[in-house]
């Protein structure tokens, strides 16, 4: 088998696939039951979805060659990529794996379906047979696409990077990790909160970030005082850029509150 992810996650692999494999037989049943109404079968895997909102995704199938498929993504593949097939499934020791691996006090959901290449969120670790994965990440470097490949970016420091950053708080700023990019949503409250909320849109102007205004912040919508977005891909390089956006807004608001006496 192959591997392509942070290091810490590679052990991860190897558990999961002898967890599975006691199922293999009834998940491969399911997917062979669709094999005549299924477009480009061999296109198509038998997956095992278990993970919690918030949180990284824990992924395992098995392709119509019986070819084993293993990834921790960022999104929940089935919502990312449209399933007509699902089934009836549930392994509490792959749900009990999940949560200590990723020491979640959520109560994680478990999804199980048939899914279609190419899947549609980021891979932050991969593996499994060396003839599927390779064969499927090349079909993404023809197409331009870095779901799967994304993988290959993320070492352990990037991989608690991105963890670090999964819905928590940087100075001012609340973080939103999505398949979209990292979206860095300003809070503010008090008398100045229009001022901070133009010298805000001053700053993402001067670094040239992306707006990013689409993303839902209804429950936080009052104390929003602007957003920012950078691609996944960008994110490294990009970094020091927000580390300066950060300062000078502080800088900003120091001066308004020395200004109020």
């Amino acid at each position: 088998m192959v591997y392509f992810g942070p290091e810490k996650l590679r052990p991860l692999m190897n558990e999961v696939f002898s967890l599975l494999e006691k199922d293999k037989n009834v998940l491969m049943d399911f997917l062979y039951k669709f094999e005549d109404v299924l477009d480009v079968f061999h296109k198509h895997l038998i997956l095992v979805t278990v993970g919690s909102n918030g949180i990284f995704f824990l992924n395992a199938g098995y392709n119509p060659d019986g070819k084993f498929f293993f990834g921790v993504s960022l999104s929940n593949p089935f919502l990312r990529t449209p399933s007509l097939y699902k089934m009836e499934y549930f392994n509490e020791d792959f749900e009990n794996l999940y949560i200590n691996s990723f020491s979640t006090r959520k109560i994680p959901f478990m999804t199980a379906g048939i899914l279609k290449f190419p899947i549609m969120t980021h891979f932050l670790a991969l593996g499994g047979e060396k003839s599927l994965i390779s064969k499927e990440l090349f079909s993404e470097e023809v197409s331009g696409k870095s779901w799967l490949n994304f993988s290959k970016k993320v070492d352990d420091k990037t991989y608690d990077e991105l963890l670090a950053l999964n819905g928590k708080n940087y100075y001012f700023l609340k973080t939103f990790l999505t398949d979209d990019g990292v979206y860095f949503v300003g809070i503010g409250e008090g008398e100045h909160k229009n001022l901070y909320a133009e010298f805000f849109s001053f700053l993402r102007n001067k670094y040239k970030f992306q707006p990013g205004k689409y993303f839902p912040i209804s429950d936080m919508k009052d104390k929003v005082i602007g957003m920012f977005k950078v691609d996944l891909e960008d994110l490294k390089e990009k970094w020091r850029y927000v580390e300066s956006f950060v300062d000078d807004f502080e800088k900003f608001r120091g001066f308004v509150k020395d200004l109020g006496g």
